[in-house]
């Protein structure tokens, strides 16, 4: 008879203590939820905020198209060459490594992610990315553009052809090697 209370007793107990762990367990559920649809709301306002940012990248980049119109405008009314500073003028040396990460940038024809550029170039990406950083620093105009949340990176058209034409950098052959 006592071993039939004990073992209800200890049914009873194990009753208990799933319940008290099932209840644990749905509130954890739930603040794992409430935490994820933060997180989701957090995110549409990031990609809201960047697709803002690009908009007014692209009206920037038209206004210095327009500049550039008014300059020439200006120069075949007055006669006068009107000389526009490059600000690509200002760049700072590059590193060998700094040069043959600009060199991989260079020579694709589409963006790439870090971890594509790192792997070309058999680093880990944590370095792909301080490379890029110190370029950006020292002004090399570097795109980046996310599809899909991932980074894209890619040198700016206009410098990749104006480095094609006046070595800016100036990059000499032997650095290709």
């Amino acid at each position: 008879m006592t071993e039939l209370i004990s073992k209800r007793i200890e049914s009873n107990s194990l009753d208990v203590v799933k319940q008290k762990i099932s209840s644990v367990v749905s509130e954890i559920q739930e603040e794992f939820e409430d935490h994820l649809q933060s997180i989701n709301e957090n995110t549409a306002e990031i990609q809201s905020n960047y697709e803002f940012s690009c908009e007014l990248d692209n009206k920037i980049t038209k206004l210095n198209e327009r500049i550039d119109e008014v300059y020439t405008i200006l120069s075949k009314l007055t006669g006068k060459k009107i000389r526009k500073t490059s600000k690509y003028e200002d760049i700072d040396p590059l590193t060998t490594m700094e040069k043959n990460v600009f060199l991989n940038l260079y020579t694709e024809e589409q963006p790439m992610t870090y971890s594509e550029l790192a792997k070309k170039m058999n680093m880990p990406i944590s370095l792909a990315r301080q490379y890029i950083t110190n370029l950006l620093e020292k002004g090399i105009p570097i795109q980046k553009k996310y599809i899909k949340t991932k980074p894209f990176i890619c040198l700016d058209p206009k410098f990749k052809n104006l480095q094609a034409k006046k070595n800016i950098l100036k990059i000499e052959q032997r650095i290709l090697a």
